[in-house]
């Protein structure tokens, strides 16, 4: 088998070859020597596996140690018996130029011999595979370093033949003809024994024994590698979550509980008489018990009375607008609605009577008033029915006496003419002739009193029509008075209404009784005349709180607060939620010269419920309050210190 050699100078220009070679190798073991310069850690023990794992503990050869001189050849390569001529070390056109061996070459004739041990088992997975075997890229880390850095101008075979050289030991052959042998003549021990301390590795134990190629190849396991990116997906969330997470941002402010409400004196606006005293010193009564009792009997009638007139004036409208229509008046059936509207207040079991009594009187009203004006009318049209009758009886007397006087008339005429004639009394026709003049005058006095009838009878038409009208607009002026006194009454009814509820008097809030001032029964109330005292329970608390000046400037009345109480541990009983109410106009300055603004805080409970027991807090407890100014990042409260120092670093002197 014929092995070129090829020289490559430290650019990686290439050579001609310098020689061939052949070998075959045996399967035999023999003791392995280490050459000169290499660790111990390169190889194990002869037939042992390596101890550690050959990529942790390989180290390139101490290539700076001297090489041992080789008899008859000085360094220099000779041929075998029949292998050509190999060109000395440095000879040849490159000579000098510190070039490196053709790696390639030998290695493809290594692999070529690696082939040829498949029989013997060596390396037969990686030469089938056409891989090179661990041998070969021993060879290669061996004689060349790391990819990452240049070996020192040296010949391959030199190399070669030092390695093979230590590793026949036993006084064998010595020099180039001694390793061309071993490898022409197959010696059995020499791929044996290179390759024995190479088995069980790995290549990338051979190929990155070197520090530097083993660092920049290694790669971190999965469960590495997969850590690696929970962490960093873990401080990458935690940052997202810091800058999307607000926090409530307060205002804390030291202080103390103080009673919305002082003490609740009763009084009664308008004095009386006191009936009775329900209640004793020291006793809790709730919101709207009776405390005492006044009489109230003139207050009582004078809202009845009240109630009275005003539910008869609200009746009496409707009969005088029945009247005004000339209908019968449809009183209410439904009393609550009729009564909320008029008199506020729906109807009371003992207002029934009083208002049936009154539609009753009001019926009766309506009849009377009726039967009263129709009597009127009857009569007025009495009148004026024979009024007509005279005028009727007039014209046709007049009728009559116009006819007689017609004929009477004619009769004279007649009778003139018979006179002429001598033919009829003189006498006779001036009697007809007076006829005529009396039938005239008749007529004439009938003609003059007709039109009088007449007027008679219009002005009895008139009277009917005037007496409706004048029953109209009394009807309409009974209607206004008596609206305006319905509206004047139900303005009173609700300062009625109250005077006699002031006559009780009840507690205002949940509370105890502290003092009775006034206790005999029977005994005068003054106005406004102090009847008992009491301390209120159901309260809403109001804490007086003091805020340092360079806190106030982002508080408003209406933010929300958390009130801890120092008496009970926040912790485990919380606090009770309110809301600012006010802030001092200026500065306050106390005893020790300290100024602060005062606020106010109201409660929205008086007391902390724990595991549905009410905890008290009274007055004077000390307490903190956390008054909500607006939200902020968790990453502006991160932020916030180093803000602050870039803004004020650089600037001391």
């Amino acid at each position: 088998m014929q092995l070129p050699q090829k020289t490559m100078d430290m650019t990686g220009a290439e050579s001609q070859p310098e020689h061939k070679a052949g070998a075959q190798c045996g399967t035999s073991k023999p003791d392995v020597l280490l050459p000169p310069g290499m660790e111990p850690s390169v190889f194990p023990q002869p037939g042992g596996m390596p101890g550690m794992p050959f990529g942790s503990h390989f180290s390139r050869p101490n290539i700076d140690a001297p090489l041992p001189s080789m008899p008859g050849s000085d360094n220099m390569l000779e041929p075998a018996a029949d292998f050509g001529a190999a060109a000395p070390l440095g000879s040849g056109p490159d000579a000098g130029a510190g070039r490196l061996p053709d790696l390639d070459a030998l290695m493809a004739d290594l692999g070529q011999n690696a082939g040829d041990m498949q029989p013997m088992g060596l390396d037969a997975a990686a030469a089938k595979k056409k891989e090179p075997s661990n041998l070969e890229l021993f060879l290669r880390q061996l004689l060349r370093g790391g990819e990452h850095e240049q070996r020192p101008d040296k010949s391959l075979k030199q190399s070669l033949h030092e390695t093979v050289d230590r590793i026949l030991g036993k006084g064998g052959q010595q020099g180039a003809g001694g390793m061309a042998n071993a490898l022409q003549q197959g010696n059995p021990g020499l791929f044996a024994a290179m390759d024995a301390p190479l088995r069980g590795l790995t290549p990338d134990d051979i190929l990155f024994a070197n520090e530097v190629d083993a660092a920049l190849a290694r790669r971190p396991k999965f469960g590495v590698r997969a850590l690696s990116i929970s962490v960093a997906a873990f401080f990458l969330c935690l940052i997202i979550w810091a800058a999307v997470a607000s926090v409530d941002e307060v205002t804390h402010a030291e202080g103390s509980v103080v009673g919305s409400q002082r003490t609740q004196t009763i009084q009664n606006l308008e004095g009386g008489i006191l009936r009775a005293v329900l209640v004793h010193e020291g006793q809790i009564v709730d919101k709207g018990a009776v405390l005492a009792q006044l009489d109230n009997e003139m207050a009582e009638s004078a809202y009845r009375d009240a109630v009275n007139k005003a539910m008869e004036n609200s009746l009496a409208i409707i009969r005088l607008e029945a009247e005004i229509k000339g209908d019968k008046p449809v009183f209410p059936e439904n009393f609550d609605m009729w009564a909320e509207k008029v008199i506020g207040r729906r109807v009371e079991a003992g207002m029934l009577g009083r208002i049936h009594q009154i539609i009753q009187d009001q019926e009766n009203a309506w009849h009377s008033r009726r039967e009263q004006l129709n009597a009127e009318i009857d009569v007025l049209q009495s009148q004026y029915v024979q009024r007509l009758h005279d005028v009727e009886e007039l014209t046709a007397r007049k009728v009559q006496l116009d006819r007689s006087l017609e004929l009477s008339i004619e009769q004279k005429n007649t009778a003139y003419a018979l006179v002429q004639r001598n033919n009829f009394s003189k006498l006779e026709y001036l009697g007809m002739q007076q006829k005529v003049v009396e039938l005239q005058g008749q007529i004439d006095s009938l003609a003059a009193t007709i039109p009088k009838a007449k007027a008679a009878a219009d002005e009895s038409k008139q009277r009917i029509a005037s007496r409706r009208a004048e029953q109209i607009a009394a009807v309409t002026d009974e209607i206004n008075k008596r609206r305006q006194e319905l509206n004047s009454l139900r303005e009173n009814l609700s300062a009625g209404r109250d005077r006699v509820t002031r006559t009780e008097l009840r507690a205002p809030v949940r509370s105890t009784v502290k003092q009775i001032y006034i206790s005999t029964v029977g005994g005068v109330v003054k106005p406004g005349e102090p009847i008992m005292d009491l301390v209120p329970l159901d309260d809403t608390l109001v804490v007086e709180a003091k805020v340092k000046p360079q806190d106030v400037a982002f508080l408003r009345p209406g933010q929300n607060v958390m009130v801890k109480v120092s008496a009970y541990d926040f912790s485990i009983y919380g606090g009770i939620e309110g809301k600012l109410e006010s802030i001092s106009a200026d500065t306050i300055e106390d005893k020790r010269g300290e100024h602060f603004y005062l606020v106010k805080i109201r409660t929205q409970k008086n007391a902390i419920v724990y595991h549905n027991e009410s905890l008290p807090i009274m007055p004077g407890m000390v307490v903190t309050a956390d008054i909500m100014i607006g939200k902020k990042t968790v990453l502006d409260y991160l932020l916030k210190p180093i803000l602050k120092a870039k803004q004020n670093a650089l600037r001391e002197r």
